[in-house]
């Protein structure tokens, strides 16, 4: 599992007050398998639609955001049998755009990682027949 910790703006419980909390998020298969569940949706299918929007500087549905997010502090706190800091109506009620738009961010960088995908767009390759002159 890929893992990394984020911080998000929590309801203190019962209150009206908040708080900086702390969660881990985590990618592997049941990241995967949590976001399915979750959203009804394979995750290739989610970054296809969300992908061309976050680069045109746009938030994908919010929806499926968050449940990718959720996905990863699920698979996380599943693994090692604790309860996540961050509740689902953390996400939607209290953590900032700027925190959700970091997570999705993580999100798209654990999967990187854990995939072993490399920055940027590749190389690109000479066509054939240019090059080295043969002799």
């Amino acid at each position: 599992m890929i893992k990394q910790n984020v911080t998000f703006t929590c309801r203190i419980d019962d209150t009206d007050k908040t708080e900086q909390r702390t969660a881990t998020m985590g990618y592997c298969y049941a990241t995967e398998i949590a976001f399915k569940d979750l959203a009804g949706q394979d995750i290739s299918d989610f970054l296809t639609e969300a992908l061309p929007l976050i680069q045109d500087n746009k938030m994908p549905d919010i929806k499926k955001s968050i449940y990718a997010i959720l996905s990863c502090m699920i698979a996380y706190y599943e693994s090692i049998g604790e309860k996540s800091p961050v509740k689902d109506t953390d996400l939607m009620n209290e953590a900032t755009p700027l925190e959700i738009g970091t997570a999705l961010g993580t999100f798209l960088s654990l999967r990187a990682e854990f995939y072993h995908i490399p920055n940027g767009e590749p190389a690109e390759k000479p066509a054939k027949g240019k090059g080295k002159a043969k002799n």
